[in-house]
């Protein structure tokens, strides 16, 4: 495995402590630089009332964001296999008293979140780390709502990739996309 694939996941789920460490550590200095959580969370078009599901949120970058535009009758589901990452979560839902967040340690892809919940899935930077894209995909189908949509960023792996893994899944189809992200809705 090349070295930076191990150090940025591909293809890697649980990435070790250390790893999740740097990572969070790039992430802050890219948010502090440049601004780089706020600006991408502009482009997710997350609306007041939604019901989302952050799969794979790591260190947690756009819970706030998205906790205050939901707002009191919406809610945010943090969901992640990495406990490093839901401890942060916490952390920030405690620091910040976030009312409308729930952390969830998944269990592999199980997020153990009820069927048809989301307005709202969010797979942001970790899709590209996912090893087998089939039950991900069917995990996302399942807590879905039927008008919902999903969000893909392709992370650290081409755009063609990331289609074809969507493609392949047979639950979604690309509804829409730009430089940062696909829009997918269920087939």
């Amino acid at each position: 495995m090349k070295l930076h694939e191990k150090i940025m996941g591909k293809n890697r789920e649980n990435i070790p402590n250390w790893a999740f460490k740097l990572m969070t550590f790039i992430m802050k200095m890219m948010d502090v630089f440049g601004n780089h959580s706020n600006n991408n969370f502009k482009r997710l078009g997350i609306q007041k009332n939604q019901i989302v599901v952050d799969y794979g949120c790591g260190p947690a970058r756009y819970i706030k964001n998205i906790s205050q535009i939901v707002g009191e009758n919406g809610k945010l589901y943090a969901v992640d296999i990495h406990p490093m990452a839901i401890r942060k979560v916490q952390e920030k839902i405690k620091k910040q008293k976030l009312q409308n967040v729930e952390s969830v340690l998944s269990k592999g892809y199980n997020s153990s979140i009820k069927n048809n919940v989301a307005d709202v899935v969010l797979a942001l930077d970790m899709f590209h780390m996912i090893q087998d894209h089939h039950a991900l995909l069917k995990e996302f189908s399942r807590i879905l709502k039927p008008k919902g949509f999903v969000i893909i960023e392709d992370g650290h792996q081409s755009r063609i990739e990331t289609k074809a893994k969507v493609v392949d899944g047979g639950y979604f189809k690309v509804i829409a996309e730009n430089e940062h992200h696909l829009k997918c809705k269920l087939i």
